[in-house]
């Protein structure tokens, strides 16, 4: 059930990629872009061992609905609840995840 959540957030990955200039973008969101890829590839290689909790794994799953429909509020909410309640589990990927998130709300 984890394939959903990965489609979804590679797909932002690439949108968020592609508004800080993709291959074309300076050097410093070039940074920005690498730095998304690689604690975003952390995750998938959580998600894909299952090495995540069930509560943080049903609220990526929520957050992920949120992006696929562009409710981009309640993504960043439950951002804020994994922040709070999944800390010690989730804190390597979830700034990156809202930076992702903002980048993209702005895209529009």
């Amino acid at each position: 059930h984890q394939k959903p959540v990965i489609t979804t957030l590679t797909r932002l990955f690439n949108e968020t990629s592609q508004a800080l200039g993709g291959p074309r973008a300076n050097p410093a969101k070039k940074r920005e872009i690498e730095d998304n890829s690689k604690k975003i590839g952390a995750l998938f290689a959580k998600l894909n061992s299952g090495d995540i909790s069930k509560n943080a794994s049903d609220k990526l799953i929520q957050l992920c609905q949120a992006l696929d429909n562009n409710d981009f509020g309640t993504a960043l909410h439950i951002q804020v609840l994994l922040t709070t309640n999944e800390w010690d589990e989730c804190n390597f990927w979830l700034a990156t995840l809202k930076r992702m998130i903002k980048t993209r709300q702005n895209v529009r």
